[in-house]
């Protein structure tokens, strides 16, 4: 399974040839969680165009199933932060939630900002923005 941070989302709702190729591939095993749903939304209200992202949001999130952040989801967020922490390299609030998701359910997160994440232990990344 897939699970697509806000930048792959929005590179997708963009029109992203990379982006909607790999999605269009993978769009059954593909989704987000409630964190990058509260970032997309964030996007749209603090946008210009707030009825136009409003609508390319939604439809966005009638394909895409979306995960909470559960408990196993939460034991990862802090084993994550606390190594982070160890090795002297942290990461923001947001993406090490992101990241406890899917380490949480062995998935791959899809992201453009790698670097976010590369400190991470078993968190699998692609980035599909990639040729």
């Amino acid at each position: 399974m897939y699970l697509l941070d806000t930048n792959i989302c929005i590179a997708i709702n963009r029109g992203n040839p990379n982006a909607i190729a790999n999605y269009s591939k993978n769009a059954k095993y593909s989704y987000i969680c409630t964190v990058n749903l509260a970032e997309l939304y964030k996007g749209v209200y603090c946008s210009q165009q707030v009825a136009k992202n409003l609508t390319d949001l939604n439809n966005l999130l009638s394909l895409l199933p979306v995960v909470d952040v559960d408990r196993n989801a939460a034991l990862e967020f802090g084993l994550i932060q606390g190594e982070l922490r160890k090795i002297g390299k942290p990461t923001g609030v947001f993406d090490a939630l992101i990241a406890a998701v899917a380490r949480s359910r062995n998935d791959i997160l899809v992201t453009d900002n790698t670097k976010d994440f590369q400190n991470i232990a078993n968190l699998q990344l692609e980035n599909w923005l990639i040729p």
